[in-house]
């Protein structure tokens, strides 16, 4: 999470003669990170990434302490100042009876301050509050906004005469019950969430997160209930989300405030009030602490601190660094004992977090490092990632396009026997896919317009179900081609299996998405290992593969010496008859003689004259025309008799 502080505001919490940029520049060092400085009016403004565990650090005061702890590791003087802050006197009572209930509010602090003057906020106060990106309103809802940004904990002001039934009960949402909020967004409860409700049923409040219509503050305001809740931080956060109503106050209730800062917050707040809009006390300030603050108790064996720092830190030092962080400790021989603030009570439970707090200020930079001694593994090329990679490198260099699809798709996507998942961000999201085909052609669409060819692929798992059982997750390459010929798209599954050493038959099949004298089933050895066809009613072509069964039945690659003796190439155009089966002319070619080395399709002519380039080879001498003449015509003689091929002259 990031936040904006100014520069001037964090000097009115620390005493520190540091320049702005030593401020960000050591700070980030060991703690909260300084991102960005701007200057605004005379003025630097920080904009500082405070991990989410930390909601301690982000205010004012919470950043002030940070710097206060690690300025003087770097020999700048740091002193933070006291907060000192006087309780109001008042003998009346609070005249609203509050009826808590401990498991949903941990606190709740409330007084009436009464005679209020409604207007602007003077102009230093709507300044900062510009600075941080909060937008000014009038002084009432300015100065709650102020000290939340000033101590860290969200504060609510409601309409003291608004509130007609003088009471506030806590208590959990009922399912369909309705609320306005102030910016007048009506929603409807889930049921669960933490409301106030006026006694009557009414709904007056949704604490931690934001005000309701019915009781906040207008311009005819006269008296106030100022009012400090600390709920549950895992319900804040549920309906917050829920119901997306996302406030700064909603952003720091979720991450377990310090119910103890709301007493500075509630009396800075007073002060503000009885400055800024001339509020007279009305009543004593009730305080509801339902659980008080009691800081665990953590020791930690100074060898065992040394042993996890790699350094020797003289006892004095870890002290005085974990006492500038407002830790209670002692040393009792060689155990250190350590109570935790309540600002860090969600943050710091172990031995191992006190040695963290203790490392960073006293700088990771200080702490040896040592290179890794040993050879450098050899890398292993026969995982799964490296045979991956091989066939992604090859399906690339084809032209091949890779794709990430997602794998939760629509029922009609999903095939026969998906498996739905229980709570689906939508319809289109509800079931575990078992084939890749949809997501491809829905990729392919998406790119239709494209003139050019192109190639997707993906490889990736299906989930197919198995009964009683977590789904099999089955790893599948597959891919499309657009704006191809079905020779050409057919090579580049003939370029895949030849990749894998794999001498595959292509047989026809009856596959239904495929046209009829377009559908192919790929198989090794007897075993289907993939489809390829021509998409019906499109001009797509599609390919898919079991890419385990494929790397399962592939065969390692095997190197042959060099020829001694050269070879001879030639061209044979043949006439087909139509119809014509062009990969077992290839298959006759090929057997017919064992000096054929290799044998290619290299051209065709209007569908009918197809151009073979042949490579003779005898790895014992070089071949004679007239022994290349006998070959050539013994394989001619062999595809007339069985496919009825003639030489075209």
């Amino acid at each position: 999470m990031n936040i904006k502080i100014p520069y001037k505001w964090l000097k009115e919490h620390v005493t520190t003669n540091a320049t702005p940029k030593q401020m960000a520049k050591y700070v980030s060092l060991c703690g909260p990170t300084f991102d960005r400085t701007e200057k605004i009016d005379n003025d630097y403004v920080y904009d500082i990434e405070v991990t989410t565990n930390r909601v301690d650090a982000m205010s004012v005061h919470g950043i002030a302490r940070e710097v206060a702890a690690i300025l003087p590791r770097f020999g700048i003087k740091a002193k933070l100042k006291p907060v000192r802050l006087t309780k109001p006197k008042s003998t009346k009572n609070l005249d609203i009876k509050i009826k808590n209930n401990p498991k949903l509010g941990k606190r709740i602090l409330a007084i009436k301050l009464t005679d209020i003057v409604v207007g602007k906020s003077p102009k230093w106060l709507q300044e900062k509050l510009i600075k941080v990106d909060q937008r000014p309103l009038n002084n009432l809802i300015d100065i709650t906004n102020y000290v939340m940004w000033e101590f860290g904990h969200p504060i609510h002001v409601f309409d003291y005469d608004r509130l007609a039934k003088k009471r506030i009960n806590v208590r959990e949402a009922k399912k369909g019950e309705k609320l306005t909020t102030f910016d007048n967004k009506t929603i409807t409860l889930n049921g669960g969430e933490v409301v106030f409700d006026d006694g009557t049923g009414t709904i007056i409040d949704l604490p931690g997160i934001m005000g309701t219509k019915n009781t906040v503050v207008t311009n005819k305001t006269k008296n106030i209930l100022l009012w400090i809740e600390s709920i549950d931080a895992a319900k804040v956060r549920k309906a917050s989300m829920s119901h997306a109503l996302r406030s700064q106050a909603a952003i720091l209730n979720e991450k377990s405030v310090d119910p103890n800062l709301g007493i500075p917050t509630i009396l800075r707040a007073i002060e503000l009030y009885k400055d800024l809009a001339k509020a007279k006390v009305g009543s004593k300030l009730v305080d509801i602490d339902e659980k008080p603050y009691k800081a665990k108790q953590i020791t930690i064996e100074y060898d065992f601190l040394i042993s996890r720092l790699g350094v020797n830190v003289e006892k004095s030092k870890v002290k005085s660094i974990l006492q500038s962080l407002e830790f209670e400790c002692s040393w009792k021989g060689n155990k250190l004992v350590v109570l935790a603030p309540s600002f860090r009570a969600h943050d710091i439970s172990i031995p191992e977090d006190i040695i963290e707090e203790i490392a960073r200020i006293y700088g990771y930079r200080n702490l040896p490092s040592t290179i890794m001694e040993g050879a450098i593994p050899a890398p292993n090329l026969e995982s799964t990632f490296s045979i991956e990679n091989d066939y992604k490198n090859l399906l690339s260099g084809l032209g091949g396009n890779e794709v990430y699809t997602i794998a939760l798709v629509s029922k009609e996507q999903a095939g026969e026997k998906a498996l739905a998942i229980i709570n689906p961000l939508g319809s289109d999201t509800q079931y575990l896919r078992t084939s890749l085909y949809p997501s491809l052609v829905a990729a392919a669409n998406k790119n239709i317009g494209e003139r050019k060819s192109f190639h997707l692929f993906e490889l990736t798992n299906v989930y197919l179900a198995k009964p009683q059982k977590l789904p099999q997750e089955q790893q599948i390459l597959a891919g499309i081609l657009a704006n191809q010929s079905y020779r050409l798209a057919k090579g580049v599954i003939e370029t895949l299996l030849r990749k894998s050493n794999l001498s595959a038959d292509f047989t026809s099949s009856n596959n239904p998405i495929f046209v009829p004298s377009k559908s192919i089933e790929i198989k090794v050895g007897g075993q289907t290992v993939g489809i390829f066809g021509q998409l019906e009613d499109t001009k797509l072509f599609y390919y898919e593969f079991d890419f385990e069964r494929l790397v399962k039945l592939a065969s390692p690659n095997k190197y042959t010496a060099m020829p001694k003796f050269p070879s001879q190439l030639e061209d044979v155009t043949l006439n087909l008859p139509l119809k014509t089966k062009v990969g077992k002319v290839l298959s006759t070619i090929k057997s017919s003689d064992p000096s054929i080395y290799s044998v290619e399709l290299s051209d065709i002519y209007k569908n009918k004259a197809f151009t073979f380039t042949i490579e003779y080879l005898d790895r014992t001498k070089t071949l004679s025309n007239s022994e290349v003449e006998k070959i050539r015509n013994k394989l001619l003689t062999l595809v007339k008799e069985k496919h009825g091929a003639t030489v075209k002259e």
